[in-house]
């Protein structure tokens, strides 16, 4: 067994990543007898110490029942909204699935929300034979965006973002003073105290997503966030004298 490339390190398309009884796993391919290939380019890993797989570092954002996402409306019928959640397929949130009572007969349903607006939900159906079907009635926390700010960050980079067992998201949050809420398709909805706290808060996760393929990610974010909280309380020391 012979593992040619290193833990995380960057490959492209077409490179040999290892040799001998390993398994391939996602973005690897089997050749050549025991041979495995990089089929994207992205970050190289080894799981389960045989399964050979790349985390690809752009992609688009394929649909899975049960993600929650972040969706913008694009377009209103009588009785649903159709939301683009960053995929091939736009989705759809029919008005019973959104959290205030409506009846679609009598209520204009663009007064609960309206283009342009987002949306938290969840993918309730999808089969690939017919749209996305979201529900923003199963949790309390889904429903119309109203405050905070929503970007856009690829969705590959989605785990590394949000970390182990949501890690990297407490820490931002506990740090910065956020409220971080990333949705499985891309789409990051950031609620801060102050508009500085709001850009340290960006700013950071931008931070994340341009370096999610390099190792001792975590310390650095922990540097960056020291030295932003160390300039924050300068400012304030500065502004009482």
């Amino acid at each position: 067994m012979n593992i040619i490339a290193k833990h995380r390190q960057l490959v492209t398309p077409g490179d040999l990543v290892a040799e001998g009884k390993f398994r391939a796993g996602q973005n690897v391919i089997k050749l050549n007898g025991d041979r495995f290939y990089a089929t994207v380019l992205g970050s190289f890993e080894i799981k389960d110490r045989d399964t050979l797989s790349v985390r690809a570092l752009r992609g688009p954002y394929i649909p899975r029942r049960g993600d929650k996402v972040i969706g913008k409306v694009v377009d209103i019928s009588m009785g649903s909204w159709t939301v683009d959640i960053r995929a091939p397929y736009e989705a759809t949130l029919p008005a019973g699935r959104f959290p205030a009572r409506i009846n679609p007969v009598f209520d204009d349903i663009r007064k609960f929300m309206g283009a342009d607006d987002f949306v938290y939900a969840e993918i309730a159906e999808f089969d690939r034979a017919r749209p996305p079907i979201l529900d923003a009635t199963l949790n309390r926390e889904y429903g119309l965006i109203k405050q905070g700010v929503v970007i856009e960050v690829e969705p590959t980079r989605v785990p590394r973002i949000i970390g182990k067992k949501g890690s990297m998201i407490q820490l931002l949050n506990r740090e910065l003073g956020s409220q971080i809420t990333v949705g499985q398709n891309g789409r990051v909805w950031v609620r801060a105290p102050s508009p500085e706290a709001v850009s340290n808060t960006v700013s950071t996760i931008r931070l994340i997503e341009a370096e999610a393929h390099t190792q001792g990610l975590t310390s650095r974010v922990e540097e960056r966030l020291k030295t932003l909280k160390n300039a924050s309380q300068k400012i304030a020391t500065e502004n009482k004298e």
